[in-house]
C-alpha cells in the first residue's frame, strides 16, 4: 500500500437526503446542527489555468471535462464510530459551475460536537454510481467504460498559441482521510458542530496538480512543455500511452526536475500522471488530507 503526498498545496444548501445514511444517537444534550458536504474544483477547473500558473513555460489549459467519482464520505467522532456517510457513489464534473447552492453530496444533522474523523474516497467506479449535481448519466458511463476514477479532458495553448489537447482516465482507488482545514478562522480537524449552526464541508478538488514537476518538493511549480514533448507522433493529442514511452531521467532539467523523493515504480511520465491523480482531493480549499491507495488499485 503506498501513500502519497504532495507538499505544494494551491490545492446556501439544497439538500440531497437520499444520498445519506445517519446514524446519530438521539437523546444528546448537547442540541444538533447541519452539516452539508459539497464539492468545488475551483477557479481552475471551472475556467482553466492562465499562463501565470505555469511560471517556467507560460502554458495555459482549459478543461473540457473534470470528473471525479466520489466513492464514499464518512463523518465519524473521536472514536471512529461513524455518524454519517454516503448511501451510494455519485459522479461530478467538476468544470460544471453550480449557481446559488454549491454541487452537494448530502445534508445530515449532527449532534453538536467535535467531529474530527472527515474522510472520503474517489473511486473505483461501481455499479450503483449515479450522476451528482449538473453531472450526466454519460459521466457515469464513460466512467465505467474506461473503469476510471478520475477522467480529465483539455487543451493546452503554448505562448506562440500552439495547442495540445489530453484525454486521461485514471483508475486508481484513494482514500483521502485525516482531513482538516480552516473552519471559522482556525485550523480545525474534521468539523466543529454547534448547537443551530450550518457548516459546509467542502471536499475540493485541485486542478493544477496535474501539472507539477516534482512530486515531494516545496518548490514545484506546474509545467507543461515536458507533457508537450511528449507527442511523439505530433498529431496535436497527448496519450498516456505516449507519456508512458518517456523516462522521467530523459526528461532535461531546464523543463523540470519530476523528482519522485522517496516514491517508487514511478518511472515515466505515465506513472508519474497517474501518482498525480492521488494527490488532486483536498479539504475545505486549501485544507489537505492524507491519501493512500486503496486495495493495491
Amino acid at each position: 500500500m503506498t501513500t502519497t503526498k504532495l507538499s505544494r498545496i494551491l490545492f446556501g444548501t439544497l439538500v440531497a437526503t437520499t444520498a445519506v445514511s445517519s446514524i446519530t444517537a438521539c437523546g444528546d444534550d448537547n442540541g444538533k446542527g447541519t452539516v452539508t458536504v459539497t464539492t468545488w474544483g475551483e477557479s481552475f477547473i471551472e475556467d482553466g489555468l492562465p499562463s501565470s500558473a505555469f511560471p517556467k513555460d507560460n502554458w495555459s489549459v482549459k478543461y473540457r471535462k473534470f470528473l471525479v467519482d466520489y466513492h464514499s464520505v464518512s463523518i465519524a467522532d473521536e472514536n471512529n464510530s461513524v455518524a454519517a456517510k454516503l448511501d451510494h457513489p455519485l459522479v461530478f464534473d467538476m468544470t460544471k459551475k453550480a449557481t446559488g447552492n454549491p454541487k452537494t453530496l448530502f445534508t445530515v444533522e449532527l449532534e453538536a460536537k467535535a467531529w474530527p474523523n472527515v474522510s472520503y474516497q474517489v473511486g473505483p467506479i461501481s455499479d450503483d454510481a449515479t450522476a451528482g449535481d449538473l453531472a450526466a448519466d454519460t459521466d457515469v458511463t464513460l466512467l465505467r467504460t474506461d473503469q476510471a476514477s478520475v477522467h480529465v479532458e483539455g487543451t493546452a495553448t503554448s505562448p506562440t498559441g500552439a495547442t495540445k489537447t489530453f484525454n486521461w482516465s485514471f483508475s486508481p482507488a484513494t482514500l483521502f482521510q485525516g482531513c482538516h482545514g480552516e473552519q471559522d478562522g482556525k485550523e480545525v480537524e474534521g468539523v466543529l458542530v454547534t448547537n443551530g449552526g450550518n457548516q459546509n464541508v467542502e471536499l475540493t478538488v485541485h486542478g493544477d496538480h496535474f501539472f507539477y514537476d516534482d512530486l515531494q518538493s516545496e518548490e514545484a511549480v506546474p509545467r507543461f512543455q515536458a507533457l508537450a514533448d511528449a507527442d511523439a507522433n505530433n498529431d496535436g493529442d497527448i496519450t498516456l500511452a505516449e507519456l508512458d514511452d518517456v523516462p522521467l531521467y530523459t526528461i532535461p532539467i531546464e523543463k523540470g526536475t519530476y523528482g519522485t523523493g522517496a516514491l517508487g515504480n514511478v518511472n515515466t511520465l505515465g506513472d508519474y500522471e497517474r501518482t498525480l491523480s492521488r494527490t488532486i482531493g483536498h479539504y475545505r480549499g486549501e485544507g489537505s488530507c492524507n491519501s493512500k491507495e486503496v486495495n493495491g488499485q
